[in-house]
Formats: C-alpha cells, sequence, structure tokens
C-alpha cells in the first residue's frame, strides 16, 4: 500500500478496501455496476471510492471492473472446458459485459489478443 496522499481518512481506505475485497470475492462486478451504484452498495461516495481505485489499483473504474470480469473469464476458460464451446456473445453476457464490442475491447486490451483467437488456441490439436 502506498502513503496515504489521498486525503481521505486511514480507517475509511481500509473499510473501502475490505469492502472491495468482498466485493471482488463475491462476483458482483458480474451485475450492471457504475462508479455511483458501487459506492452506494460499499456504504462511500463515488469520489472517495474512485481516488482509492485510481490510486491503490492504479486504474480507473472502468478498467477496474472490466480486468475482474476479464479474469474470472481467463479462469474459468482453463478450468472449465463447458466456457469453449460457448459463444462471444454469451460470453460476454456471462461475465457482465452490456455488449460483445465492449467485451472484445476489453479482452484484447487485458490479454492482447480477440477472444476468438483466444478459444482457437484451447481447442485440441
Amino acid at each position: 500500500m502506498q502513503p496515504n496522499t489521498l486525503e481521505i481518512p486511514e480507517n475509511v481506505i481500509l473499510d473501502i478496501m475490505d469492502k472491495l475485497s468482498d466485493f471482488e470475492q463475491s462476483k458482483g462486478f458480474f451485475k450492471k455496476t457504475t462508479l455511483q451504484s458501487l459506492a452506494k452498495k460499499l456504504d462511500t461516495n463515488p469520489k472517495y471510492l474512485s481516488k482509492i481505485i485510481n490510486s491503490y489499483y492504479e486504474k480507473n473504474f472502468s478498467t477496474y471492473i472490466n480486468e475482474l470480469r476479464i479474469q474470472y473469464l481467463l479462469k474459468e476458460l482453463n478450468s472449465n472446458e463447458t466456457f469453449h464451446t460457448l459463444t462471444i456473445k454469451t460470453l460476454a453476457k456471462k461475465t457482465g459485459f452490456g455488449s460483445t464490442e465492449a467485451f472484445t475491447k476489453a479482452f484484447k486490451k487485458y490479454t492482447g489478443v480477440n477472444p476468438s483467437n483466444y478459444l482457437q488456441t484451447l481447442k485440441p490439436k
């Protein structure tokens, strides 16, 4: 953790970090989530939440949510073969993306390859 330069009380930062960890563990990122809705759910304000994600995770809110979704999907793709048969559209929906385009863009940004190319690498030769 970094020194507190956020002008947020340390106990509030720790509380929000704990709640973010719970949010990640409960896979709350599958639901449509905005900065405002998550702040409300975590009982904090959007400004604090945004500052903490930017500072401690070194990314903006949108990237934070999208990466949680992609990380979950990659784990499932590598351990659950039933995911290999799903369409890109279904994978996008299953992981909480609003559109196939948003999913494809986030997937490529995180992995460097398109989802369809990634799925091809998983198929047995």
